[in-house]
């Protein structure tokens, strides 16, 4: 946010300047140009020159309406509306993408401020708003073009708790006793945990978009952010275990003989020593027996499930996918979140 702050400072200031040397009276409204530079200032580099023709048009839509109003009526009450009414409709062309709301905007001041001559003003609005965006793609391109960092950090950051924290309420989940009051709980826990999943699958989908939208053009992307992204996707293929969990959890009944009771329990040991993995991501690629552990978890699943039949129910079969798709989840944090820390050594592989 500082750097955001300090690049908006930077460019409205310069904006302001350079269009207080335009000849008079295009000079007079320089504070225009400070609007226009503020507008695209810490947008990433292609959506900031995107933006800036979007302005242009924008506000050339909303200064036509205004003179073409001012050519017919004064200024009153029936032509600011017609005014704002034409801007708006002509303004919400998807064109003009978030920066429509410059059209109506632009023919108000026009009909606000320019008097029974509005052509200077129009002029003035027309020449300093789009320079002013010049010049703030110009202050993103210099002053550290954002690459999206921090809202991938976070919505990955979120992913990181979400994961291991959802597995071991699933692990505690499976080693309590049946009951009515357990099987409503679990439902709870389900559709609590199943809602929290989904959004921040979302957040993270959205910054991953974000992040590869901000390397392009950008002339600081070289060496950075490349390997938060790529970890950021290995996370996200991760989460989908999770929704595995969910879904086995809705559909599977409670055991009721002995051997699917043995199963549930090896499957709760299995959720909790893949969260610890999940947990202490960043021991993966040199804490072996972390790995090891988790490894062992999984093999018992399988080992169980393949000894049962289907009069035993589905749980073999659910508890037996679940167990392969965790084993796919740790060769991910393996391979494509741990291995780019540094000083990880050499991945895992299963």
């Amino acid at each position: 946010m500082a750097v955001v702050a300090v690049k908006a400072a930077v460019a409205a200031g310069a904006a302001f300047y350079l269009g207080s040397l335009l000849p008079s009276p295009v000079a007079d409204y320089n504070y225009y140009a400070a609007l226009g530079a503020f507008t695209v200032v810490g947008l990433v580099v292609v959506e900031s020159l995107k933006e800036s023709l979007r302005v242009l048009g924008a506000v050339s839509v909303g200064l036509a309406v205004a003179l073409a109003v001012q050519e017919v009526a004064w200024t009153n009450w029936l032509t600011v509306a017609l005014t704002i009414l034409l801007g708006t409709l002509l303004g919400a062309l998807p064109i003009f993408g978030e920066q429509r709301t410059w059209a109506p905007l632009a023919g108000l001041f026009v009909l606000a401020t320019g008097g029974p001559d509005p052509e200077p003003m129009a002029l003035g609005y027309l020449v300093q708003v789009p320079l002013g965006a010049v010049v703030g793609v110009i202050v993103n391109l210099v002053l550290l073009a954002p690459l999206g960092s921090h809202d991938l950090d976070r919505a990955t950051s979120r992913m990181l708790d979400l994961l291991p924290s959802q597995m071991r309420n699933y692990a505690e989940f499976l080693t309590e006793p049946a009951s009515d009051d357990r099987r409503q709980r679990a439902d709870e826990v389900i559709t609590v945990n199943a809602r929290e999943l989904v959004l921040a699958q979302s957040h993270l989908r959205w910054a991953v978009a974000e992040g590869h939208e901000a390397r392009r053009g950008n002339p600081w992307r070289r060496g950075h952010g490349l390997v938060d992204l790529e970890r950021a996707q290995a996370i996200g293929r991760c989460a989908a275990a999770l929704a595995g969990v969910n879904a086995v959890l809705a559909v599977s009944a409670p055991a009721e003989r002995e051997e699917g009771a043995a199963l549930r329990r090896a499957a709760a040991v299995m959720l909790s020593r893949s969260a610890d993995v999940m947990e202490d991501w960043g021991s993966v690629g040199t804490d072996e027996a972390i790995v090891d552990s988790a490894e062992e978890g999984i093999d018992r699943v399988l080992t169980q499930a393949r000894r049962m039949s289907d009069d035993d129910g589905l749980d073999h079969l659910l508890f037996g996918t679940l167990a392969v798709t965790l084993r796919a989840c740790l060769d991910i944090y393996a391979q494509d979140v741990a291995s780019d820390r540094p000083g990880a050594s050499e991945p895992r592989h299963s």
